[in-house]
C-alpha cells in the first residue's frame, strides 16, 4: 500500500472516530442533563478528571515506542520494530500496575478522607467509581501498544477503526445505562466491562493480521528505555499538559462556582472542540507518514505533508469555528433545552480551540520523529503557569478572566512550535507561507 493510499484509509479511519466522538458527545450530555441534572453530572466530571492523571504511569514510554516502530519499519529494520514492540508490551504491563495501585490509594483516600467532597454520589460509590476509572487507563496502556502495532505494520487504518468501535461500544453501554436510570457506579462498571472486552478482540486481531510482530520470538530490546528516556519522559509530559489544559479547568470551576457551572462549562466545550475534533482527523492521519518519512530520511515529503496539513487545518478550522459561533445559541437550545447555553464562553473556547488546532497540526513534525523533548517542557509549562494564571484571573475577573488566560497558553504555544517545526523540517517562515498558500503559483519547494 502506497502512502497516499495510507493516507485516505486513516483519513478514512479518523473521520469515523471524530463521528464516533462527536455524535457520542452530542447524544451522552443531554442524556446526562435529563436523567441525572446538571449537579449530578458535574459530579461525575469531576470523578472522571482525577483518575486523567494515572495517564503517567507508563513514563510516556508507549507513545515514543510506536514512533520507533514506525521508523524502524520504514527503515526496513523489522527485527528492530519487534524488539521495541515486545519492550513497549512491558513497559505497558507495569504501568498498569502502577495505574491499579493508585488507584486502591485513591479510593482510600475517598473513603477514609471524604476528598473530593461530592453531595450526590455516595462516598462507597465514589471510591468503587475511582478504582473502576483507574482499571479503565490500565487497560488503555495496553490499548496504546496495540495501536502502535497496526501502526507499524501498516495496518493504521485497520487499528484505528477497531479502537473507534471500542469507543462506540462503551458510549452505546453508558447511553443504555443512562437510558434504564442506573447509578454512576453501574455506569462506570459496564463501560469497563466494555473496553475489556473489546481489548481482547483487538490484541487477537493483531495477532493474526500482524503476525510478524510475535514471530518468531525475538527478545525485547533491552537498550529500549535507556534510548528512548528522554523522548519517553517527554512525552509524559504531554498528558499532564492535557490534564492541567483539559481537567484543570473542571477542577478549578467546581472550586470557584460550583459543580452546576461545571456542567454548562463542559457542554460549551464540546462544542467549541468540534472543529479541533476534525482537524485531528487529518493529525492522525499524517503522523505514521511523518514518522516513515523520517526513517527514510526525506525532509522534503515531511515539509509536503506539514504545510498541506496545516493550510487545510487552518482554514476549515476557522470556517467551522465562524459557523458554531453563529449557530451556537440555536444548537444548545436544541440540543441541550433552554438555560444551558452560554454565548459568551463559547465564543472564548471557539478561539482557544482554533489556535490548539494549528499549533497541534505543526507539533507532529516534532511528535512523529521523538525531537519533542522541548516541546513537551515548554507546553507543560505554558499549561501549569496558564491553570495559575486562569485561577487568579477566575477570582479577579470572573469567568471571562480565567477563559483569557486558557486562550493565553494557546497563543504561547502557537508562536513556539511553529518554527520549531520550520527547523526540524528545514523549513523556513517564507517557503513555508508560499507552501500553503493556495492560489495559483504560490507553491514553494
Amino acid at each position: 500500500m502506497s502512502a497516499k493510499q495510507r493516507i485516505v484509509a486513516a483519513l478514512a479511519a479518523n473521520g469515523f472516530g471524530q463521528l464516533v466522538t462527536i455524535g457520542t458527545q452530542l447524544l451522552l450530555t443531554p442524556l446526562y442533563f435529563h436523567h441525572w441534572g446538571a449537579g449530578l453530572y458535574g459530579e461525575w466530571l469531576i470523578l472522571s478528571a482525577i483518575p486523567a492523571y494515572l495517564a503517567l504511569a507508563d513514563l510516556g514510554v508507549s507513545s515514543a515506542a510506536g514512533n520507533e516502530m514506525a521508523m524502524r519499519a520504514g527503515a526496513g529494520n523489522l527485527v528492530g520494530a519487534q524488539q521495541t514492540f515486545r519492550g513497549a508490551r512491558s513497559v505497558a504491563r507495569m504501568a498498569a500496575a502502577l495505574a491499579v495501585l493508585l488507584g486502591v490509594v485513591l479510593a482510600l483516600c475517598c473513603m477514609g478522607l471524604g476528598w473530593p467532597a461530592l453531595s450526590h454520589i455516595p462516598g462507597h460509590d465514589a471510591a468503587l467509581i475511582l478504582l473502576m476509572l483507574s482499571l479503565q487507563v490500565a487497560l488503555g496502556f495496553s490499548g496504546s501498544v496495540v495501536q502502535a502495532g497496526f501502526r507499524c505494520a501498516g495496518f493504521n487504518a485497520l487499528g484505528t477503526t477497531w479502537a473507534n468501535l471500542a469507543r462506540l461500544a462503551e458510549a452505546l453501554a453508558c447511553a443504555l445505562a443512562l437510558g434504564l436510570g442506573q447509578s454512576a457506579l453501574t455506569l462506570c462498571a459496564a463501560t469497563l466491562a466494555v473496553r475489556a472486552l473489546m481489548l481482547v478482540w483487538q490484541w487477537a486481531l493483531l495477532r493474526r493480521r500482524c503476525a510478524w510482530l510475535f514471530q518468531p520470538a525475538v527478545p525485547a530490546d533491552p537498550h529500549m528505555l535507556r534510548r528512548l528516556l528522554w523522548p519517553s519522559l517527554a512525552f509524559m509530559a504531554f498528558p499532564v499538559a492535557y490534564a492541567l489544559a483539559l481537567q484543570g479547568p473542571i477542577l478549578l470551576i467546581g472550586s470557584l462556582y460550583g459543580s452546576a457551572a461545571v456542567a454548562v462549562f463542559s457542554a460549551m466545550r464540546t462544542l467549541a472542540r468540534l472543529p479541533v475534533q476534525l482537524t485531528n482527523v487529518l493529525n492522525n492521519a499524517v503522523s505514521p507518514e511523518v514518522s516513515r518519512a523520517h526513517g527514510e530520511g526525506d525532509l522534503g515529503k515531511i515539509r509536503r505533508l506539514h504545510r498541506t496539513a496545516w493550510a487545510l487545518t487552518a482554514g476549515l478550522g476557522l470556517l467551522a469555528c465562524g459557523a458554531l459561533g453563529l449557530l451556537g445559541p440555536w444548537i444548545s437550545q436544541a440540543w441541550l433545552g433552554h438555560g444551558h447555553h452560554d454565548q459568551g464562553t463559547l465564543l472564548w473556547l471557539l478561539a482557544v480551540s482554533w489556535v490548539s488546532a494549528v499549533w497541534n497540526v505543526s507539533s507532529i513534525v516534532l511528535t512523529a520523529t521523538n525531537t519533542h523533548v522541548r516541546l513537551s517542557v515548554v507546553f507543560l509549562g505554558a499549561n501549569t503557569v496558564g491553570l495559575g494564571l486562569a485561577a487568579l484571573a477566575g477570582n479577579w475577573g470572573g469567568m471571562q478572566g480565567l477563559l483569557a488566560a486558557l486562550l493565553l497558553v494557546e497563543v504561547t504555544m502557537l508562536a513556539w512550535v511553529l518554527p520549531a517545526a520550520w527547523k526540524a523540517s528545514g523549513d523556513g517562515a517564507s517557503a513555508f507561507t508560499r507552501g500553503v498558500d493556495p492560489t495559483p503559483g504560490s507553491r514553494g519547494r
